[in-house]
């Protein structure tokens, strides 16, 4: 798996076999997460600010499940990492880690669109 990979490629041939092929399919799990992304992210962003610990560790982990569903592993992780900060109060070094999800996140729909475009 290539340093910068975004996908878990195991978890989008899941995917893909679930959906036996059907893109709109797809396109719905693909969007319901962006949705779910755009709700909670910035909240999550507005708990690091205000060092809302208990909120942080919530919201990260919801985040986490998201982004493991759609085989996002790398940003999965990177949630853990938030939920773990949040757990311990202690979340130095959390805003480079929202700023690496951000990154993640503006790449999620193109890459996740070229992958699945391979097999229609």
């Amino acid at each position: 798996m290539p340093e910068d990979a975004l996908f878990n490629e195991e978890k989008l041939a899941e995917l893909h076999q679930i959906a036996n092929g059907n893109m709109d399919f797809l396109n719905k799990i693909a969007t319901t997460y962006i949705k779910q992304f755009e709700a909670k992210y910035p909240e999550l962003q507005s708990a690091v600010e205000a060092k809302d610990y208990s909120r942080v560790e919530q919201l990260a982990h919801l985040l986490k499940g998201a982004s493991y569903s759609v085989g996002l592993e790398q940003t999965a992780l990177l949630f853990h990492d938030l939920e773990v900060a949040g757990e311990n109060a202690h979340l130095d070094g959390a805003n480079e880690t929202l700023a690496t999800i951000e990154s993640h996140s503006k790449r999620f729909l193109s890459e996740w669109n070229t992958h699945f475009e391979q097999f229609t």
